[in-house]
């Protein structure tokens, strides 16, 4: 099992600003026929903001809890040497409430990938894809959300611990609805500092924000594995 501790600061493109904390516990099964599954919560319990929005209409400093999601892993034995599929599921719940906390909307996220390890080089390669559907309207006048997420993550092992990793925490987003691209540059060093204990530092850039998502986002995490 392990349990991460997130803090986000997040500068949007309207000036407005985020801070968040962000509680994830990872519940892994493994199996004989060598199938693994993972169980993943992920639960926002403090979200700070002076982002304008229907919950909050006059964009002063305000706090609230964000939308709370769960993800349903499959990761198949090996499909060829050092490769495995990636099948699973992500389930949205409305804890939020409207703009800027949350969506407003129950939401499902079907995904699929592929992990392809290079051993001998410290690289594992693992793109995936999700695209989040809403289908019930948690409260009135929510939008409808139709979103293309693309991870095409990379994670590099640097040696004394470290791990660079790309594109694991922030992704490629196509909006269905507006027919519009954010693109942003993401990265992360990881230091797995005991068995037990593992810390990441990162940063992103909205490069391309025709769907304007953020302008800048840095975040930190500390994990214990149990």
């Amino acid at each position: 099992m392990r349990v991460d501790n997130w803090a986000y600061y997040q500068r949007n493109t309207d000036e407005s600003q985020q801070w968040q904390y962000r509680l994830r516990f990872d519940i892994p099964f493994r199996f004989a026929s060598g199938w693994e599954f993972l169980q993943r919560a992920y639960l926002p319990l403090l979200l700070y903001t002076d982002r304008t929005g229907p919950a909050n209409p006059d964009g002063g400093w305000k706090a609230g809890i964000g939308d709370w999601f769960f993800d349903e892993f499959f990761t198949t034995p090996q499909l060829a040497n050092n490769v495995r599929g990636i099948l699973g599921v992500r389930f949205v719940l409305p804890t939020g409430g409207r703009s800027p906390f949350g969506s407003g909307q129950y939401q499902w996220a079907p995904v699929v990938g592929v992990a392809y390890d290079i051993p001998e080089k410290g690289l594992r390669i693992a793109p995936q894809a999700r695209y989040f559907m809403s289908f019930h309207a948690g409260e009135d006048g929510a939008g409808q959300v139709r979103r293309l997420d693309l991870y095409p993550t990379v994670s590099k092992a640097l040696g004394s611990g470290w791990t660079l990793r790309v594109y694991d925490e922030n992704p490629i987003s196509y909006n269905n609805v507006s027919e519009k691209w954010f693109v942003p540059l993401d990265a992360q060093l990881v230091k797995r500092a005991r068995k037990d204990l593992e810390f990441a530092f990162g940063a992103a850039y909205g490069l391309v924000r025709d769907d304007p998502r953020y302008l800048t986002q840095a975040y930190a995490r500390v994990s214990l594995y149990f």
